[in-house]
């Protein structure tokens, strides 16, 4: 194989199993069986073994001592830092964004909430994402939106069935019309404090009903 072919192979099936992994196709703890893996891309070896280090660089496989490479645990304390980096990049780019947002800016922002207020379930994650984007996008920091980008595709794409079940719909939405408010007012600091506070309390939330979920199967698993 040539080292072009190679790359190309490389970059299918990172791309397959990222996908896999993200929706849930390859659920947490899987085994990823590199023999397995080559035979159904039809490649060898190495452009898996390959795929799997580029995706254990993005905390989606973990791949023991041994060379065993299994589909990573979501922990909760993982979660709550990944919440708590998503609420201080976005509490600075809120700051940024107040002064320079327009009637459209809010206009929009409103109208992405009224849509969640009647959207399907599947809906709500794009939606929520969007909703957040429209109220930093005009800081026109995009290295910090793209770390903001990174975290919902990558990490909170993997909760999604457990974020929609365990999510407190009525709550999120009057918090998001009191952040609409306040950014309309200009209030930075009450803006950027309602933000945090919107990220934050749902983040605790559901890092202990992950971790209660993920106790109950560990006793289950073990009788």
């Amino acid at each position: 194989m040539s080292e072009n072919n190679k790359q190309k192979a490389v970059l299918s099936v990172t791309e397959d199993i990222r996908a896999k992994i993200l929706d849930g196709t390859y659920p947490e703890g899987m085994a990823l069986s590199q023999v397995d893996i080559a035979s159904t891309y039809q490649v060898s070896r190495t452009p898996v073994r390959e795929a799997l280090q580029i995706l254990a660089g993005e905390e989606l496989v973990e791949i023991r001592d041994t060379g065993r490479a299994t589909v990573t645990t979501i922990s909760p304390e993982s979660f709550l830092e990944k919440c708590e980096l998503r609420a201080l990049i976005e509490v600075k780019l809120l700051e940024l964004s107040i002064p320079l947002m327009g009637a459209e800016d809010i206009a929009k922002a409103r109208e992405i909430n009224e849509s969640l207020k009647k959207c399907a379930p599947e809906e709500w994650t794009p939606l929520n994402y969007l909703f957040h984007e429209v109220l930093y996008k005009p800081a026109n920091r995009p290295l910090m939106q793209n770390v903001i980008k990174d975290l919902h595709h990558r990490h909170y794409a993997r909760l999604k069935s457990f974020i929609l079940s365990h999510r407190n719909t009525p709550r999120s939405l009057r918090e998001h019309d009191e952040l609409i408010d306040r950014c309309e007012r200009q209030d930075i600091e009450g803006a950027c404090y309602a933000l945090e506070s919107h990220i934050m309390m749902s983040a605790y939330a559901l890092a202990e009903q992950l971790k209660s979920q993920q106790l109950k199967r560990r006793q289950t698993s073990s009788l």
